[in-house]
């Protein structure tokens, strides 16, 4: 990752390269430091406000350029008090940073303000997500003049009457964060021609040797998911040159004997590239389908973080025992690849008629949470799945679609990623729906047929392979991926969804 932030002690304003400085709406007239910010202008920002209506609504931006004591001056609306929170101060923040990355900025500067509050962690845990976070590019297949329109911030200068150790970790802990949001970005960004099911097992013993002994990787290969039962997960990687891996990692937190806190299980959907199968995918349907995987890219974007987390350092340590399963695989056509009509095995003994080869990501996952109970003994588990565009013609490409079988345990994750800002809806398990699921002749059929409520169908099917764990399914079809330009801390490609809401759920539950 490219660029510092440094911690100065001092007050408003100092002198600089660029300046970023928040307004809430319609009530600057009554701001001291903006009536002192507009004196050291003559007067030029509040001409410049007048001139274009500038009122501070949510995310509305205005800049004075060329001054003696700043380069660059930029200020962010924050819309109404009323609505404010870091989590909110952190998103709008990032189109600061790019506006100063538009004007060419080496360092910003950023002042203390009594808006922020007093939790000092927070604050610096979502300063520096926004700043990293907002200098992402991937632009790891551009050519030397491509690579030199990118720019990055060097230096962030945040500004406080009385530094504070608490600031600091909440800093270090939102770089690493950004770091494992920069891997799951990374990898959903690359394509499916240099990233398979072998390159996430690589990805994956990386990280257990970055951990140094935190982090275990168990990789299971087709002979060794056959004699276990995996027929579903083997099923859909049968028409593929690159053979499928089942993966497993896990974290154990350190002088922790007897943990009696709840296992967890996280789950990424992990199809390296997903043509549909002999059920083809139109090929507009395909361009992306490289994304197929970034349900897995998010699980070990979480495991770079376990890997690194310091409870000295960040500030932040987690009890439970996680671990993490990407049951990778390729979903392609040829002579030796699934057929409609097919039956399945799968590991929890039950039997799947495969309708349609593009429902795929289902049973892959299913072995894999049997697997997760019945192997690690999972007691929460959450599947992250780019699963189906049903869920994106219901709830649009921003907001994530999220099923559940425990009260407590959709509260405490609906919790932690409205505390991020990663919108989630939950969604019915409407039972009356799993009649479409039955199969005259196995025990399952892995779609309905039907047009409708095919992401509820989706995790009813799911729900069919969860024993007594206590399970969240989230269909990131939408989220995963921003075809449009970058927004907050969103960069255009690769998301990175959920690394946020799911690092908060853990704090949550440890």
């Amino acid at each position: 990752m490219v660029g510092e932030i440094a911690l100065q002690k001092g007050n408003f304003p100092q002198n600089g390269d660029a300046l970023i400085y928040f307004l809430f709406q319609d009530d600057f007239d009554y701001e001291k430091n903006f009536q002192l910010l507009d004196k050291k202008t003559k007067g030029k920002l509040k001409e410049k406000i007048k001139v274009y209506d500038f009122k501070a609504k949510e995310n509305e931006i205005i800049t004075l350029e060329l001054f003696d004591f700043y380069q660059n001056i930029i200020i962010l609306g924050l819309g109404e008090r009323k609505d404010f929170s870091l989590a909110k101060w952190r998103d709008i923040l990032a189109s600061g940073f790019r506006k100063a990355q538009a004007f060419k900025s080496q360092s910003v500067n950023i002042c203390y303000n009594s808006f922020l509050g007093k939790d000092f962690f927070e604050i610096g845990k979502n300063l520096s997500l926004s700043f990293y976070l907002s200098n992402y590019f991937f632009n790891r297949y551009k050519g030397e003049e491509e690579k030199k329109k990118n720019h990055w911030l060097k230096q962030l200068n945040f500004y406080f009457p009385n530094l504070s150790s608490e600031l600091k970790k909440g800093i270090d802990y939102g770089r690493l964060i950004s770091e494992g949001i920069y891997l799951a970005r990374d990898l959903v960004n690359q394509p499916a021609l240099d990233l398979h099911p072998q390159s996430l097992v690589e990805a994956a013993f990386l990280l257990e040797k970055e951990s140094q002994g935190r982090i275990k990787v168990e990789v299971l290969d087709k002979e060794q998911c056959q004699k276990l039962g995996m027929g579903a997960f083997l099923g859909v990687g049968q028409g593929s040159n690159n053979k499928p891996k089942f993966i497993v990692l896990k974290y154990c937190p350190p002088a922790i004997k007897d943990n009696k806190k709840e296992k967890i299980c996280l789950i990424g959907k992990s199809i390296t590239f997903d043509s549909g199968g002999l059920s083809l995918k139109p090929a507009q349907a395909m361009e992306t389908m490289k994304i197929d995987m970034a349900g897995g890219a998010t699980v070990l974007g979480i495991f770079k973080i376990l890997a690194h987390l310091n409870k000295e350092k960040h500030g932040v340590f987690f009890k439970n025992n996680i671990f993490g399963i990407l049951p990778a695989c390729e979903n392609m056509p040829s002579g030796e690849a699934l057929r409609p009509g097919d039956i399945l095995p799968t590991l929890s003994g039950k039997t799947v008629e495969v309708i349609n080869t593009d429902a795929e990501g289902r049973l892959t996952l299913a072995d894999a949470i049997v697997y997760a109970e019945k192997y690690l003994g999972a007691q929460i588990i959450i599947d992250l799945a780019t699963l189906t565009g049903a869920c994106m013609v219901a709830l649009g490409e921003k907001i994530t679609g999220m099923w559940g079988n425990n009260e407590k345990t959709n509260d405490d994750f609906l919790k932690a990623a409205k505390k991020e800002r990663e919108k989630v809806h939950l969604m019915p398990l409407e039972k009356d729906y799993k009649d479409g699921l039955k199969s005259d002749i196995a025990d399952l059929k892995n779609v309905t047929g039907s047009r409708f409520g095919g992401a509820i169908t989706a995790a009813l099917f799911l729900l069919e392979f969860v024993n007594l764990a206590k399970w969240i399914h989230l269909d990131i079809a939408g989220t995963s991926f921003n075809q449009k330009e970058p927004k907050g801390i969103f960069a255009k490609g690769g998301t990175g969804w959920g690394v946020l809401s799911i690092i908060e759920f853990l704090r949550i539950k440890s």
